[in-house]
């Protein structure tokens, strides 16, 4: 008897097959290489898959996709610490049915943008949330490394990448955070 004989026929056709499953289950639980150098490499390309993975757990209201915009946009303000990366996430993506794109700009976004992430900038009169008061956009910034007053923070604990959420915040502009979001960040506002 050879050795592939349990491989052969219609028994050897359903091992096959189990095998190839299993292997393709295996291939979906391995992460995606992220280009990570360096730890700070890493922990951006973590905080550019957050930024685009929070938005389904964000309800817009009709407005906020009611103009002449037909993409999904997110902007990035001020020093952009993506680079290339926010860009290879969103590829071919879709958000509310619609193509994700990512827009930088070196000051203010205004409400053309559904997610507007801000990160530190030189200019003392640098206020990138000014613009998005009241309107639809979920804010997102860097602790410690960006401005104050964005809905959702990113936090370092224990050498991950974590978030905080303002919940109040995020109604006052008429957005709704899904409570699974609100179970993962580290410390929600609500009051």
């Amino acid at each position: 008897m050879d050795d592939l004989s349990p491989w052969r026929g219609r028994r050897g056709q359903r091992r096959r097959r189990a095998a190839l499953s299993c292997l393709a289950a295996v291939a979906l639980l391995v992460p995606a290489p992220v280009p990570a150098n360096s730890p700070a490499a890493l922990e951006r390309a973590i905080q550019a898959n957050f930024l685009f993975k929070f938005a389904p757990f964000v309800e817009w209201p009709p407005a906020a996709f009611s103009g002449t915009e037909r993409n999904f946009v997110i902007c990035v303000v001020g020093e952009d610490p993506f680079g290339a990366m926010l860009n290879d996430v969103v590829r071919g993506q879709k958000m509310v049915g619609r193509p994700v794109v990512v827009r930088r700009t070196g000051g203010e976004a205004g409400p053309a943008c559904h997610i507007l992430f801000a990160g530190r900038s030189a200019d003392p009169g640098y206020a990138p949330f000014a613009t998005t008061g009241g309107q639809p956009v979920l804010t997102v910034a860097d602790k410690g490394a960006g401005p104050s007053g964005a809905m959702i923070e990113f936090v370092r604990r224990n050498g991950r990448v974590r978030f905080q959420i303002d919940d109040k915040a995020a109604r006052a502009n008429g957005l709704k955070i899904s409570s699974k979001l609100l179970g993962l960040a580290i410390a929600v506002d609500r009051k």
